[in-house]
């Protein structure tokens, strides 16, 4: 709350423990989340896949209060929740708000000064907007783009978790015989790749890869942006670079695994496109 504080006072008369007071108290209820949810607290440093992150203008919810409309805030997604800080060393969050429901787009009518270009706003039907100002309209456009795309992959999650529920259905009913054999079907289909890669030697598993990358052109990705690796686990690769998807297994970490130029490692999703439009 010390910004709140500095800005109050040198645009008032009023005496600084009155502003600071007021300032401090309006500063919670605003950062407060509009639904009742809250997250734990947590240190910017400390936080776990972070897809994109930097200072931006967030504006207030009741910009009318003190004359404070805009207010710089350090913001970060990780995984699919907006956080958002008094700077990039604070040991607790301003406040956040899941992505789930929420819609992005740019908004040149927040502002008419030579930033209106650079806004953009998060809203969903019954919950609070959110409204920010980027530093260009270049950076305003790649946080549209990045918050894009983490809420569509969250909708695109949503269809194999149906696909799983159902497939549950149908083992259940094992006492009609038709059921039965669809139920084996599926089962020959999908657990063998779950099952057999422990009990697989290294080398037979890598013929196996190498092979199927001739035709299996759905897993082909490339980089869509730079990403140096935190930990040898992970890839370090550059925009344009090919990646083989190897497995999905840690997709709703956004996660996954592939493979380039023969060395494997864990890749952030967020960060590679599909190479064949198929």
């Amino acid at each position: 709350e010390l910004e709140d504080e500095e800005e109050s006072e040198g645009s008032f008369s009023l005496p600084p423990d009155s502003v600071s007071i007021a300032s401090d108290r309006y500063d919670k209820e605003d950062e407060a989340p509009s639904d009742g949810n809250q997250f734990p607290p947590i240190a910017a440093p400390d936080l776990p896949f972070v897809l994109k992150a930097g200072y931006l203008e967030k504006r207030r919810k009741d910009h009318s209060f003190l004359g404070f409309e805009w207010q710089k805030r350090w913001c970060a997604i990780s995984k699919t929740v907006f956080y958002y800080y008094g700077s990039d060393k604070d040991k607790q969050q301003k406040g956040e708000f899941a992505l789930e429901g929420y819609t992005i787009r740019m908004n040149n009518s927040l502002r008419k000064d030579a930033k209106k270009d650079c806004c953009f706003e998060i809203s969903a039907p019954d919950k609070r907007i959110y409204q920010f100002t980027a530093a260009t309209p270049k950076e305003a456009e790649e946080w549209v783009q990045q918050v894009k795309f983490v809420i569509q992959d969250m909708e695109s999650n949503t269809i194999p978790e149906e696909d799983e529920e159902e497939y549950d259905d149908v083992g259940q009913v094992n006492s009609e015989p038709v059921d039965d054999s669809i139920y084996e079907e599926v089962k020959e289909e999908r657990v063998p790749s779950k099952a057999e890669v422990p009990r697989k030697p290294s080398e037979e598993k890598v013929t196996t890869v190498s092979e199927d990358k001739n035709t299996d052109y759905a897993n082909f990705y490339q980089g869509l942006w730079d990403c140096t690796g935190d930990v040898p686990d992970e890839l370090t690769f550059k925009r344009g670079d090919v990646i083989y998807i190897l497995s999905k297994e840690y997709n709703r970490f956004g996660w996954w695994v592939g493979e380039m130029k023969g060395t494997i490692g864990l890749v952030p999703k967020a960060y590679i496109m599909e190479m064949y439009d198929i």
